[in-house]
């Protein structure tokens, strides 16, 4: 069946007052953390409950009041931002300067898809589940309401203003509150940042395996390939470990440092991304080499301990025909191997994610070998595929793991938020259809 596993969150910015006067009061910084990790789990029921009365009366009724839009609508209780919270570069026409006070309703909640999924007039979907989606989570407005209010009251006396509550949906659907105005439309996307995929999968070691073989570079299939490369490591958290293998004659490990999977701290991504970004293509395609790269610093990897002891995951991409070093079956017998030994010596479920790009990429072979591991194989047109979005979403697999874990919550290393380019943190949730099995 299809996963539908989306990510309930609270985010968290960092107040060097608060961090400075409670640094010594260990037992009330975990008090406020669990605080805020049951307010996730309380918005987790909420949204919840709301999908499970998608269809009555009340969801219905709901839907015919519509829902404020980020990047067009005027709120009805929107004030001014305070200079300290959030002040944007133009707005008003480019008023005091270029810049000022940006506009916030703490009454009402707003919604934003990415502007792949505006197709409709004035930027509306058109997706009979991204409208339903719209929908239904009108119904978790109450809460994030009062919550917000709530922690107006708690946050004071830490002289700390509180931060966004939001949700976001599998199908790309974004809900926060408090609505505030978008400065641009429809680039957020939900399902692509670190604490929706954070609560989506959980901990996860990922090698990801690009093919720079000389035809890598027709139809700008390696700045493809770069692109959704970094869009995965991007996601990724401090929970996380990742390693980066290029192939085409010979493989070989894209970090200077170690031949072991990295913790996926802001440093490490962004080494990674830059090593990423400096890929060049030429020579042949040698799979075998490609995927022993990648078992072997799996292996060394969890030999050492420095793996997180999770989910394992193989995200493969090539756009050719294995014309170097062993052939296809031998290549299959090694992958079987690998994933076995992973399984017996280190009790490890690997799976293996393969994209094959364009029309002349052996789809066979990637095929196979995706599903010997019950991985997903996904062919990429040159013209009209979304690879980014594809190898972004691999999360998916490891989703239905989490669905017992009625406690689970992550935090993510803390990061620049989107919006306000303020340093904070998010506590998320994942949220799902538990009305099937």
């Amino acid at each position: 069946g299809i996963i539908r596993v989306s990510a309930a969150a609270a985010a968290v910015l960092l107040a060097s007052s608060f961090a400075d006067a409670r640094y010594d009061k260990e037992r009330e910084v975990k008090n406020i953390l669990q605080r805020i990790e049951q307010d996730t789990l309380k918005l987790r029921d909420e949204i919840e409950i709301a999908y499970s009365k998608r269809c009555t009366i009340e969801t219905l009724s709901q839907c015919s009041q519509s829902s404020f839009n980020g990047c067009s609508s005027v709120y009805p209780n929107q004030q001014c931002m305070e200079p300290d919270e959030l002040v944007i570069e133009a707005c008003a026409g480019g008023g005091g300067g270029g810049r000022c006070n940006a506009l916030w309703d703490k009454t009402t909640s707003f919604v934003s898809i990415p502007s792949a999924l505006a197709k409709g007039e004035n930027g509306n979907p058109l997706d009979p589940e991204v409208i339903e989606t719209a929908c239904y989570t009108r119904l978790a407005e109450d809460h994030m309401r009062t919550k917000y209010e709530n922690d107006e009251i708690f946050w004071d006396s830490y002289n700390v203003q509180p931060s966004w509550t939001y949700f976001g949906a599998h199908n790309g659907l974004f809900r926060q509150l408090p609505a505030s105005v978008q400065e641009v439309c429809g680039i957020y996307d939900p399902r692509k940042r670190p604490w929706f995929v954070a609560a989506s999968s959980g901990p996860k070691d990922v090698v990801i395996v690009l093919d720079v073989s000389g035809s890598m570079s027709d139809y700008g299939r390696l700045d493809l390939a770069k692109k959704a490369a970094i869009t995965v490591v991007e996601t990724l958290t401090i929970s996380d470990r990742v390693a980066i293998i290029a192939f085409s004659d010979y493989a070989y490990q894209v970090h200077s440092g170690t031949d072991l999977l990295v913790r996926a701290t802001n440093e490490n991504k962004q080494l990674l991304i830059d090593q990423i970004q400096a890929l060049t293509e030429g020579g042949a395609t040698n799979f075998h080499a490609g995927f022993q790269q990648a078992f072997d610093a799996l292996e060394r990897t969890i030999r050492q301990e420095f793996t997180s002891g999770c989910n394992v995951a193989i995200l493969f991409m090539t756009d050719g025909v294995n014309t170097a070093g062993p052939e296809t079956n031998e290549v299959l017998q090694l992958i079987r191997n690998g994933t076995q030994r992973l399984a017996t010596q280190y009790d490890r479920d690997t799976k293996i994610f393969t994209f094959s790009l364009g029309a002349q990429a052996d789809r066979l072979a990637t095929k196979e070998i995706a599903c010997s591991t019950n991985g997903i194989w996904t062919p990429v047109d040159d013209f009209d595929g979304d690879l980014v979005g594809a190898m972004a979403s691999y999360y998916k697999l490891f989703a239905s793991g989490l669905g017992n874990e009625t406690d689970f919550t992550t935090w993510v290393e803390p990061y620049e938020f989107f919006t306000e380019k303020k340093m904070g943190t998010t506590n998320s949730a994942p949220v799902f259809d538990r009305s099937v099995d």
